[in-house]
């Protein structure tokens, strides 16, 4: 394992008034056991101190960057980072969350194992102040598996029966491939943009490697979360899955239906749960077609 060399990794962190919140995702990713890697703090025009808290950061391994309008989610922050990437991998972490130490000699590991794996995700934990609170599901069900590898099948099968193998702030993934999928979806998404991401990226590669180990911490309980701030529409998940049926088939076919039916129900509860009313416009996103759901549940 190389130590002290050229980066391997770059480490993309959208920042948009996470004040309370810089140090500590700071001190984590500087707390990384494997230490060959560049950072891009990447400001979306935030307001608070947050800025000055990164540059109050003596590491020559952290750049700051500027944006001059904020950009919903931060995806248009994360592709600026991924852009100005000087290395091959880009890591993503949220600045509100926090990596274990391990994270990146962990990955570094995982593309030894898989050298042809273009997209890397590990698991996580859910935390509520100072205590962890539960484990992703992922992990819970597949962490006695060891390392592996999953096609595209296998996210879909995953993801439709509620896991989640890939969460932002533990995805590493070959910049080539991120460009080439289109990056995050700035200009159609607010929302659930990551996992659209995630989802044309593992089409493109051909599948996933995932890491048994557990990665960051995702704090629940952050100011100035997304979550908190938008509502999901999934549509740039329903383009997407419209343009991938047009190259796929048979059963990757009907699960990429059951896919985007997930979401859009998601999105249609969430509305329905906030808005008080009824959003006909997302019954005409879904496959009637798709086998139903619960055929898949618990066959992965």
């Amino acid at each position: 394992m190389p130590k002290n060399g050229p980066p391997i990794f770059t480490v993309v962190v959208p920042v948009y008034n996470k004040g309370p919140h810089i140090s500590r995702c700071l001190e984590s990713i500087q707390k990384q056991t494997f230490p060959d890697f560049e950072v891009l703090m990447v400001d979306d025009a935030s307001s608070d101190d947050s800025v000055e808290q990164i540059r109050n950061c003596d590491d020559p391994r952290i750049r700051l960057v500027h944006r001059d309008t904020p950009g919903p989610g931060g995806y248009a922050a994360r592709n600026l980072g991924t852009k100005l990437a000087q290395t091959d991998w880009i890591a993503f972490l949220d600045a509100d969350d926090e990596w274990l130490p391990d994270h990146l000699e962990c990955m570094a590991r995982l593309t030894a194992q898989f050298p042809d794996a273009d997209v890397l995700g590990a698991g996580r934990v859910n935390t509520i102040g100072d205590r962890d609170v539960s484990t992703e599901a992922y992990y819970e069900k597949k962490t006695g598996n060891g390392n592996h590898f999953l096609t595209l099948d296998g996210y879909l099968h995953a993801y439709i029966n509620g896991l989640r193998p890939l969460c932002t702030s533990v995805a590493c993934l070959r910049k080539n491939v991120l460009l080439e999928a289109g990056g995050f979806p700035d200009k159609r998404s607010k929302r659930g943009g990551d996992i659209d991401t995630w989802l044309r990226c593992i089409a493109h590669a051909g599948g996933m490697a995932w890491s048994a180990h557990i990665g960051v911490r995702y704090h629940k309980d952050s100011v100035n979360m997304v979550t908190q701030t938008s509502l999901n529409t999934a549509e740039a998940e329903y383009h997407s899955v419209r343009e991938l049926l047009k190259s796929h088939s048979g059963k990757t076919a009907r699960l990429l239906k059951l896919f985007a039916n997930n979401r859009t129900m998601k999105a249609y509860k969430e509305h329905r749960k906030f808005r008080g009313q009824r959003p006909f416009r997302f019954l005409a996103r879904l496959y009637f077609s798709a086998i139903p759901y619960a055929f898949f549940r618990n066959r992965i």
